[in-house]
């Protein structure tokens, strides 16, 4: 897949219109789409809603992004991954239409997706936008039943502008005219204005959050947590009127979602070092603004840190928010990405933070380097987190 097609982005959406076209256009015959575009949260949204469904008794197909173990994990048939023969298949088949037409990897995983979710169908069906939201490939999905953003941050402003009025109104761009929407809470009255407003022009109605109880048991770590858990609980009720509480809860504690601040409770990386080891792949400032209240709350004292950076990322505006919980840094190239920083680059920006950064030439360096009497925490980048699961020989399922 990567030979065959650029992994870049190229915001136009004519490729992948033309190419359903070819397979009379199934992403408009899916029943109750529920679409969700957001800076931080999406992921952990949609795994919260789609357990509240399940527990309900509904069978759900969620299409997300990115994989951190196998492309699989993208496309989610009713509680499995898709299966590698029906994936297989449907790539084969995507791509012959396509005919070697320019298409970008992300535009033809869209696609086997609709075609995945046409042939293999479901009561809901859950789409998570790659970035931003107006020129998304998934952006094609007309026939909405509900829309979803979740918190609006600043990440990507090479795509989507330095403002987060702009950010807010890319990612508004997947609101439809006259279909209700969920806005979560935010943290710039900025980003809600602009979000309000675009649901008024569209006579969207926007349908008013139900807070769930920090008291609730959640199969996710993070105090944060609780915000996306009450925005899936609110687009729960807008599709099930007679909800069981004793259901949402059951689904609530249940789900999971692999590479946010997920704590190691076996596996090789564990059986290795013999204490806490918390993978997380956030990347830009609210997700470092949630591993500082994590830590804080954790209380454990400083934390080693081995760090994996994409070079179109702020790491230096990163790591400050949370560096008074860090005792030592191991800067490594994350494996098998290109456009990762380079080791030399991350120390160079973090040392001037006040840290003397070790470099490592490989993750597995960098995890003989720690000190297994003190906690550590790897984070900077999805892929990173990814790379870290698979070495762990973590099973995503």
């Amino acid at each position: 897949m990567f030979d065959l097609h650029p992994k870049l982005i190229n915001f136009d959406l004519k490729r992948l219109k033309s190419l359903m076209d070819k397979f009379d256009n199934p992403q408009n015959t899916l029943k109750n789409v529920i679409h969700i575009a957001g800076t931080n949260g999406k992921g952990s949204t949609a795994a919260f809603l789609k357990e509240i469904l399940e527990a309900h008794d509904f069978s759900v197909n969620l299409y997300t992004s990115p994989h951190l173990i196998n492309f699989n994990e993208r496309i989610r048939i009713n509680k499995k991954l898709i299966s590698d023969k029906n994936l297989i298949n449907i790539l084969e088949e995507v791509e012959l239409k396509n005919n070697l037409n320019p298409i970008t990897f992300f535009e033809i995983t869209t696609a086997a997706a609709f075609v995945a979710f046409k042939r293999f169908p479901a009561d809901i069906n859950i789409f998570e936008t790659g970035l931003g939201g107006r020129l998304d490939a998934t952006n094609i999905l007309e026939n909405k039943k509900l829309t979803i953003i979740t918190k609006i941050g600043f990440d990507h402003e090479e795509f989507l502008g330095n403002k987060i009025e702009k950010i807010a109104k890319e990612k508004a761009g997947i609101l439809r005219k006259n279909i209700p929407v969920i806005i979560s809470k935010q943290s710039k009255d900025e980003a809600l204005k602009t979000l309000t407003n675009s649901a008024k022009e569209l006579n969207s109605n926007v349908i008013e959050l139900d807070p769930i109880s920090k008291d609730t048991t959640l199969g996710l770590v993070g105090d944060f947590q609780y915000e996306n858990a009450s925005t899936a609980f609110t687009a729960a009720k807008f599709i099930i009127p007679s909800i069981s509480l004793i259901k949402v809860n059951k689904g609530l504690a249940r789900t999971s979602w692999f590479g946010r601040i997920q704590k190691l409770s076996d596996g090789k990386i564990f059986n290795l070092r013999k204490n806490v080891t918390v993978i997380d792949g956030s990347h830009n400032q609210d997700g470092a603004v949630a591993l500082e209240k994590y830590l804080t709350k954790e209380a454990l004292g400083k934390w080693n840190l081995i760090i994996g950076m994409l070079n179109n990322r702020k790491i230096k505006d990163f790591v400050e928010i949370f560096k008074n919980h860090i005792n030592q840094i191991n800067a490594i190239e994350i494996p098998e990405q290109t456009n990762s920083f380079s080791a030399l680059d991350i120390k160079n920006k973090l040392d001037t933070l006040g840290f003397n950064t070790n470099v490592s030439n490989s993750f597995e360096d960098a995890l003989k380097k720690v000190d297994n009497k003190i906690p550590l925490l790897i984070t900077g980048s999805l892929y990173l987190a990814g790379y870290a699961l698979k070495f762990n020989d973590t099973i995503i399922d």
